[in-house]
């Protein structure tokens, strides 16, 4: 029996050595795939927090290209709106309208009046009798690049104007009564001061920039041109005359009439 004993002995021994590597085994297989499980959610979570690190520095580019954004449009808007301001030039009064006893025609007494920026009345007023009742206004117009209207230059932030005559639809410009003398600077831009040396080159040498453009751009001039407006008159009827900043003019009825304003003679 103590043969089979050492035997048995032995086999229990093997037996548990045997479980105890098993377990250590298992153990061991389980501590791998934990370990493993919690590498790849730490992996995971280092992604996901990578990836709200780059959310996060896009969301503030973007907030800062939608400022930007925000600027470029409030700059295009204040541009447009530049663009589009109308400076009011002169009013036109018309005095009286009596036929012409020789003719069919009329013949209408105006009166011509400067105005300053704030379109307050500015110098003399004229007063001329034409043929007919449509009466034109003839200019020399000067209008600059967009840029400079855009950004309020001050030299070069709208339209110039000078009149050079008025006449009536029966008559021939070379007819008409002069306004402003050439070489002279228009009451509305005299500003209660003496002209600059640019709005006096500007004029002096008008026709020169209206046919070299080389030499028109230069100074920042677009156009340099002759312009007419003209309108139906009515007697009692008071119109204004007006300059867009980028354009040119336009005349229009007031809504009040002559003799409300006082000034009818």
């Amino acid at each position: 029996m103590g043969r089979v004993g050492e035997t048995i002995h032995t086999i229990n021994t093997t037996v548990r050595t045997f479980l105890m590597v098993c377990v250590a085994g298992i153990l061991g297989s389980a501590g791998y795939v934990t370990y493993d499980m919690f590498d790849a959610e730490r992996r995971k979570l280092a992604e996901t927090e990578s990836a709200l690190a780059t959310a996060q520095v896009e969301l503030e580019n973007a907030g800062v290209e939608i400022a930007e954004q925000a600027k470029t449009i409030t700059r295009m808007e204040t541009a447009l709106q530049l663009l589009k301001v109308d400076q009011r030039l002169a009013r036109l009064e018309v005095l009286s309208q009596q036929p012409q006893l020789a003719s069919e025609m009329v013949s209408t007494t105006v009166r011509f009046t400067e105005l300053s920026p704030e379109g307050n009345p500015i110098g003399k007023p004229k007063v001329f009798t034409i043929d007919g009742d449509v009466v034109y206004i003839d200019n020399w117009v000067v209008k600059f690049e967009d840029k400079f209207v855009e950004s309020a230059d001050i030299a070069r932030g709208t339209s110039l104007t000078l009149f050079r005559r008025v006449f009536g639809e029966h008559q021939t410009p070379s007819d008409g009564f002069v306004i402003d003398e050439v070489g002279s600077m228009p009451q509305a831009y005299l500003r209660g001061g003496e002209p600059n040396e640019f709005e006096q080159e500007i004029w002096s040498k008008f026709w020169q920039f209206a046919n070299d453009r080389k030499l028109a751009a230069e100074k920042g001039i677009r156009a340099a041109h002759g312009e007419a407006v003209s309108v139906k008159t009515e007697a009692g009827k008071s119109y204004l005359i007006e300059l867009r900043a980028s354009g040119g003019l336009s005349i229009y009825p007031e809504d009040r009439p002559v003799d409300a304003l006082g000034e009818k003679s």
